[in-house]
């Protein structure tokens, strides 16, 4: 095949022609694909906000739920706490009562020990006299 010289100008015209129609047509299908992708993402943003909205009404029930079980719990260990005070108290007041009562009863044994031992003086002082006079 012979073309003629203005043939290939022609083609030449007719290529850069279809070359920039080709590029025209990528750039809005470009466009396209971005705005498509924008909408997703737009949805997926709009749909998450939503999902936190949600989730946060959910934390707030259960934490309006649970704030009166906390306060309970935690008047329940007060009080368990002061039960323990009271308790350790007690024991330790009924410890100091059978301390002073040992004591006590130690002074007790030892004043009968040393009354027995002078009633044995004078017994023996007594039989040595007995004994002097007779």
């Amino acid at each position: 095949m012979f073309l003629k010289y203005f043939h290939v100008e022609q083609l030449n015209v007719k290529v850069s022609e279809f070359a920039r129609h080709i590029t025209a047509c990528q750039k809005y299908m470009r466009r396209f694909i971005a705005q498509r992708r924008y909408a997703d993402m737009k949805q997926t943003a709009k749909k998450c906000e939503e999902d936190m909205q949600q989730l946060n009404n959910i934390v707030t029930q259960l934490a309006d739920y649970l704030k009166p079980q906390q306060k309970k719990l935690q008047d329940e260990d007060a009080e368990h706490q002061e039960e323990k005070v009271r308790a350790e108290k007690i024991k330790q007041e009924e410890e100091k009562r059978k301390a002073e009562e040992k004591r006590q009863e130690e002074e007790r044994r030892r004043a009968e020990e040393n009354r027995e031992l002078e009633d044995k003086k004078i017994a023996e002082e007594h039989n040595e006299q007995v004994n002097k006079t007779v």
